[in-house]
Protein backbone atom coordinates (compact mmCIF):
# COMPACT_ATOMS: atom_id res chain seq x y z
CA UNK A 1 0.00 0.00 0.00
CA UNK A 2 1.51 3.83 -1.17
CA UNK A 3 0.07 6.78 0.86
CA UNK A 4 1.16 9.75 -0.73
CA UNK A 5 2.06 12.22 1.50
CA UNK A 6 2.72 16.30 1.50
CA UNK A 7 5.43 18.16 3.73
CA UNK A 8 7.13 20.83 4.35
CA UNK A 9 9.61 21.86 2.50
CA UNK A 10 11.87 21.53 5.92
CA UNK A 11 10.38 18.58 6.49
CA UNK A 12 9.36 17.70 9.34
CA UNK A 13 5.56 18.27 8.78
CA UNK A 14 3.66 15.38 6.90
CA UNK A 15 0.23 14.58 5.92
CA UNK A 16 -1.51 12.47 3.32
CA UNK A 17 -2.13 13.49 0.21
CA UNK A 18 -6.05 12.57 0.34
CA UNK A 19 -6.69 14.24 3.68
CA UNK A 20 -4.99 17.59 2.73
CA UNK A 21 -6.99 17.29 -0.70
CA UNK A 22 -9.93 16.19 1.14
CA UNK A 23 -9.84 18.91 3.59
CA UNK A 24 -9.03 21.75 0.78
CA UNK A 25 -12.21 20.11 -0.84
CA UNK A 26 -14.23 20.48 2.22
CA UNK A 27 -13.78 24.37 3.11
CA UNK A 28 -14.45 25.05 -0.82
CA UNK A 29 -17.46 23.48 -0.53
CA UNK A 30 -18.63 24.65 2.77
CA UNK A 31 -17.70 28.20 1.12
CA UNK A 32 -20.02 27.44 -1.95
CA UNK A 33 -23.16 27.65 0.95
CA UNK A 34 -22.02 30.78 1.96
CA UNK A 35 -24.73 34.14 1.22
CA UNK A 36 -23.54 37.81 0.86
CA UNK A 37 -24.29 38.36 4.42
CA UNK A 38 -21.18 36.06 5.63
CA UNK A 39 -18.79 37.40 2.94
CA UNK A 40 -18.10 39.17 -0.18
CA UNK A 41 -19.71 36.97 -3.01
CA UNK A 42 -16.56 37.91 -5.49
CA UNK A 43 -13.86 37.19 -2.65
CA UNK A 44 -15.83 33.96 -1.27
CA UNK A 45 -15.65 32.77 -5.22
CA UNK A 46 -11.51 33.56 -5.68
CA UNK A 47 -10.78 31.81 -2.14
CA UNK A 48 -12.91 28.34 -3.29
CA UNK A 49 -11.17 28.73 -6.64
CA UNK A 50 -7.76 28.89 -4.86
CA UNK A 51 -8.68 26.15 -2.71
CA UNK A 52 -9.98 23.89 -5.23
CA UNK A 53 -6.82 24.67 -7.85
CA UNK A 54 -4.64 23.78 -4.95
CA UNK A 55 -6.11 21.13 -4.13
CA UNK A 56 -5.98 19.97 -8.03
CA UNK A 57 -2.23 20.39 -8.14
CA UNK A 58 -1.55 18.39 -5.03
CA UNK A 59 -3.59 15.11 -6.53
CA UNK A 60 -1.22 16.00 -10.14
CA UNK A 61 1.65 16.02 -7.96
CA UNK A 62 0.93 12.89 -6.60
CA UNK A 63 -0.15 11.37 -9.54
CA UNK A 64 3.15 12.72 -11.06
CA UNK A 65 5.28 10.83 -8.26
CA UNK A 66 3.74 7.57 -8.02
CA UNK A 67 4.07 7.36 -11.76
CA UNK A 68 7.54 8.15 -11.41
CA UNK A 69 8.26 6.01 -8.90
CA UNK A 70 6.09 2.66 -10.81
CA UNK A 71 8.14 3.65 -13.80
CA UNK A 72 11.67 3.01 -11.53
CA UNK A 73 10.25 0.06 -9.85
CA UNK A 74 9.45 -1.51 -13.15
CA UNK A 75 12.96 -0.97 -14.55
CA UNK A 76 14.46 -0.34 -17.85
Amino acid sequence: MTIELVCLTDGEVMVPALTLTSLLRGVSEEMSGWTAREGDPRTVSAVKDMLDSLADRIDVDCIAVSTEAAAHAEGP
